[in-house]
């Protein structure tokens, strides 16, 4: 079943695809060419431009690339920050922590503030 739920004062750029059951916070902002599919996106987050998330739940006020992938099995808490060209798979990122750019993080926990 295909859904989208979403919040007050969402803002979705354009050229993005929604795919599966997607449900969005208030306050998201979706940058241009994102693909979102089957995904939780908590209030106040922004993905940036090109970014692709599958099967993966993100926490308020994270922020998302550009050209980041959430793999199936991604889970970012609160206040984390994905940087450009990030690609995480199968792996929880604790509160306020920040997975920099050009990185790969797969079958991995990640703590609080990192």
């Amino acid at each position: 079943m295909e859904t989208l739920e979403h919040g007050k004062d969402v803002e979705i750029d354009v050229n993005v695809i929604i795919e599966g059951s997607v449900k969005l916070g208030d306050r998201v902002k979706i940058g241009t060419g994102c693909v979102l599919k089957n995904v939780v996106i908590d209030n106040d987050v922004e993905i940036k431009p090109y970014s692709v998330l599958e099967d993966s739940v993100v926490g308020e006020k994270a922020a998302i690339g550009p050209f980041s992938r959430l793999r199936p099995g991604a889970e970012l808490a609160a206040e984390t920050h994905v940087g450009n060209f990030v690609e995480i798979k199968k792996s929880i990122v604790g509160k306020g922590s920040k997975v920099n750019h050009l990185t790969y993080v797969g079958d991995s926990e990640i703590g609080l503030k990192l």
